[in-house]
């Protein structure tokens, strides 16, 4: 009898896993119809998306065809479901069943290995993978480049932008010659003429949710067009409504928003309820609206960690027990640069990234020297300081950001 209730376990459990992939699959071919209907840009994308995928979808379709499945097989989806309970049991859900976007996540992952996985945890400037002073194209210098380091975004400065034509060849360029989805970001908050923007406001002159609306999905729309996919802004306003406006503003042209900067100055010597009280009513707002990213800054926030020389963005107190445990964030938490003094002048950039993804952090701004902060990480790992389940953890979020606006 036990016999025959694991061989029906088993059985349950792999159409289960067919199902996934099923789903998975037709998430793909949603994707592939939107981007077709984008143009001929869109297909070179798509076929090369497709190639990197068109093995294991013939696979999946055999063994759905099959419904055949060796002792084997058997064995290791039992390993990959026992593997899976470990990978989501520290601060994001498994994956619901017949969810497209969440299949989509997982299947991209599980085609990654580590060194991957830990380069797409950076977010970094052009410059620093290409080793040129001033990127203003991509060309076979930065296919290269991002094929030895297949970072997670890029942070484009008001001097790599020329024209909207330049800009937009740049970031359509860049985006085909990488092999995963990427970030590509801009810090454009409302009142700056960079990037080719007209002026709006600034933050101090915009009194009321209305005004922020309008003046953030202005500068939103224009960098969408030229293929801007993050606004590394807006900054908190001195109330919930505006700040929550322009959150929303931004995301509603299917721009990641990146709410600057967790937890404020204020934490410097308020407590946790002091500023739930009071400042953290802003962010509050807009993690109940969605918001895709939250930056953590380096102010030392020895109210709430009781710490006068800990950086906020290495603190897992701030990170983990405040933002993700208290706030309830489930979003991508992002650190301010990590080339800022701050952190230079206390951590090499092996010791700032390995403590910020200790600390619980998901996307690494700028270290000073990428390399370094890479090689660190990946030892990290490989000595077992942080666990590879940690990894997939942030990916897991970064890829539901990065998936959402295309579904």
């Amino acid at each position: 009898m036990s016999m025959k209730k694991d061989r029906s376990n088993r059985e349950k459990r792999r159409r289960r896993r067919l199902k996934n992939q099923f789903f998975a699959y037709l998430a793909l071919i949603v994707i592939i119809a939107l981007i077709l209907a984008a143009g001929s840009l869109g297909v070179k994308a798509v076929i090369r998306y497709v190639n990197n995928y068109n093995d294991k979808v013939n696979r999946v379709i055999e063994e759905a065809e099959s419904g055949v499945i060796t002792e084997q097989e058997s064995q290791t989806f039992d390993i990959q479901e026992e593997q899976s309970s470990i990978e989501y049991n520290e601060g994001y859900t498994s994956p619901n069943e017949g969810d497209p976007l969440e299949n989509l996540v997982e299947s991209l992952l599980n085609d990654m290995t580590i060194e991957e996985m830990v380069a797409g945890m950076f977010i970094v400037t052009p410059e620093s993978i290409t080793g040129v002073e001033t990127v203003v194209q991509a060309s076979e210098g930065t296919k290269t480049a991002l094929a030895a380091n297949p970072v997670g975004g890029f942070v484009y400065a008001a001097k790599n932008f020329k024209s909207s034509e330049q800009f937009t060849e740049m970031l359509v360029n860049t985006k085909n010659y990488s092999k995963y989805p990427l970030f590509k970001a801009v810090i454009a908050e409302c009142g700056t003429t960079d990037y080719g923007l007209t002026a709006t406001p600034k933050a101090s002159e915009l009194s009321d949710a209305d005004s922020v609306t309008q003046a953030y999905a202005s500068i939103a729309s224009v960098l969408a067009s030229y293929g801007v996919d993050m606004d590394i802004a807006p900054s908190v306003f001195g109330d919930a409504a505006c700040t929550n406006a322009a959150v929303q503003a931004v995301q509603g042209a299917k721009v990641s928003a990146v709410l600057r900067s967790f937890p404020g100055d204020a934490a410097a010597s308020k407590t946790l309820d002091e500023l739930q009280g009071g400042e953290f009513a802003m962010y509050d707002a807009a993690i109940k609206s969605g918001v895709d990213c939250i930056m953590v800054s380096h102010v030392q926030a020895s109210g709430l960690t009781g710490d006068d020389d800990m950086p906020s963005s290495l603190s897992s107190v701030v990170i983990q027990d405040v933002l993700r445990d208290t706030l309830d964030f489930r979003g991508v938490v992002m650190t301010d640069a990590l080339d800022d003094s701050a952190i230079t002048n206390s951590y090499s950039s092996a010791e700032a990234a390995v403590a910020a993804v200790q600390a619980g952090a998901d996307l690494l701004l700028s270290p000073e020297v990428y390399q370094e902060a890479y090689e660190g990480v990946l030892q990290a790992v490989t000595d077992g300081t942080i666990t590879k389940e940690r990894i997939r953890e942030s990916m897991y979020r970064i890829y539901r950001v990065k998936y959402k606006n295309t579904l």
